[in-house]
């Protein structure tokens, strides 16, 4: 009964926001810890049978009651009330496509991560770190805070092993033990990742560790604007996709030391199109996230679209699930790497003087594509070349055509013909005939071919 009497009276409280909700891990600081918001009174028996999937320590469940009605009453609010900053951007072309707050200079907490596992693929990618290569373990690593692989001091792992603790479970120990492996220092190393900023045009990027947690000896932590963020992101994507054969993992699991510790990414195996990238946690940054997701495209209609989506300083856990899975949720519902024209679909027919055919067909030379929310719409404008005359080769430009987004111009393309435009006279009608008849039977020779 007592026990009974105890769960509602927290409930309540919660439910009407008196105590904070956060209560456990309002006693850990500088971790990535996003299983631990719900208080430690809560009966670890509750019943999950909610319809929502939410993240625990035990890996992704459906939602208990007291989860449910947070979820619900951070769902009502918009997200500038959830975040410091966030941003919606198209990875491949660096767009930013909707934002707020992003050029303020943040502090990173563990997606500072980024940086340092840059540095590393970077090594590798030079030929001078191989995944195979054993890594010992030192003190200075091992005694460590915060978000842990659990490593002890004489360890031996790889650097494979080390990049996945860093990347899943945000390992303070492993990426600090790789940092010391590669440049003979953590100081050393720190220089690497202030240098990488700078060669990537991280202006506001500053670097004190290779782990994120704040350096209270110096009052120091790493940060730069969310804008950059989005750029470390997208650069990282782009030259080291491999990181997403990490950043993927759901969980890892060691028996043989009893560890069993899940992905830190809150949505990861709730957002079906995430599949990175890294969070990050620490009193001088509050919740954050890097995220990444791939939309395939639909043939003939649209290509493969990745988005990154950032939100920063959040107060919990709770409102950093929100607001990241509302922004990536609502981005891959509402926009779509969209086909910007055809080459087969004629654009218009011209008029060509002293050219056999009356209406001359004209095409696009290329189509391009386009991130843009579901209900925009695009407006052409065709330009096609003054006094034309046959003959016209085929392929040969005879326009001009531009798709504009309100005043933005956002593609253009040349027009041309597809088929030669032959002048009038008997002779050519001849002449067009037997070309015709070779070019079918080029046509018919490649068929044969094929099959």
């Amino acid at each position: 009964m007592k026990r009974k009497v105890t769960s509602l009276i927290l409930s309540l409280l919660i439910l009407f926001n008196i105590v904070p909700v956060f209560a456990a891990e309002n006693n850990v600081t500088n971790n990535d810890n996003n299983n631990a918001e719900v208080a430690e009174e809560i009966d670890p028996k509750t019943i999950r049978d909610k319809d929502i999937l939410v993240p625990t320590k035990d890996g992704i469940q459906k939602a208990n009651q007291i989860e449910y009605d947070l979820i619900k009453k951070y769902e009502e609010m918009p997200l500038e009330s959830l975040t410091k900053s966030y941003l919606l951007g198209d990875a491949e072309t660096g767009e930013v496509l909707e934002a707020y707050n992003i050029d303020e200079v943040r502090a990173m907490a563990s997606t500072s991560k980024l940086v340092s596992i840059f540095v590393v693929l970077d090594q590798i990618k030079e030929g001078k770190l191989s995944l195979d290569d054993e890594v010992t373990i030192d003190k200075e690593a091992s005694s460590l805070t915060g978000s842990s692989y659990k490593l002890k001091e004489g360890d031996t792992l790889s650097v494979n092993s080390l990049i996945t603790a860093s990347l899943v479970v945000s390992g303070n120990d492993a990426i600090t033990a790789l940092g010391e492996h590669i440049a003979g220092s953590t100081d050393a190393f720190v220089v690497m990742m202030n240098k990488k900023c700078k060669d990537l045009g991280l202006k506001n990027a500053h670097m004190v560790n290779p782990t994120g947690l704040t350096d209270y000896s110096i009052e120091d932590y790493n940060k730069m604007t969310t804008r950059e963020m989005f750029t470390l992101a997208s650069e990282i994507l782009k030259q080291h996709p491999e990181i997403l054969k990490y950043t993927t993992m759901a969980s890892i699991k060691e028996e043989s030391r009893n560890f069993i510790e899940y992905n830190t990414n809150p949505i990861l195996g709730i957002v079906p199109e995430i599949d990175g990238l890294k969070t990050g946690y620490t009193n001088a940054a509050g919740r954050c996230v890097i995220l990444t997701g791939l939309e395939k495209g639909t043939k003939g209609k649209s290509k493969d679209m990745r988005l990154i989506g950032i939100t920063t300083g959040s107060m919990g856990d709770w409102q950093r699930f929100v607001s990241c899975k509302r922004l990536m949720t609502d981005a891959f519902e509402d926009y779509d790497n969209v086909k910007i024209g055809s080459l087969d679909k004629e654009v218009k027919t011209i008029e060509v003087e002293n050219a056999q055919d009356k209406n001359i067909p004209v095409f696009q030379r290329k189509v391009g594509y386009k991130v843009l929310k579901n209900d925009e719409e695009l407006k052409s404008v065709v330009e096609i070349k003054p006094n034309l005359v046959a003959p016209i080769e085929a392929g040969e430009k005879v326009g001009h055509i531009q798709y504009f987004r309100g005043s933005d111009l956002i593609f253009d393309s040349d027009l041309i013909v597809k088929d030669k435009v032959y002048e009038q006279g008997i002779i050519n009608r001849f002449k067009r005939a037997f070309e015709e008849i070779f070019v079918n039977i080029e046509k018919a020779e490649e068929k044969d071919k094929a099959a």
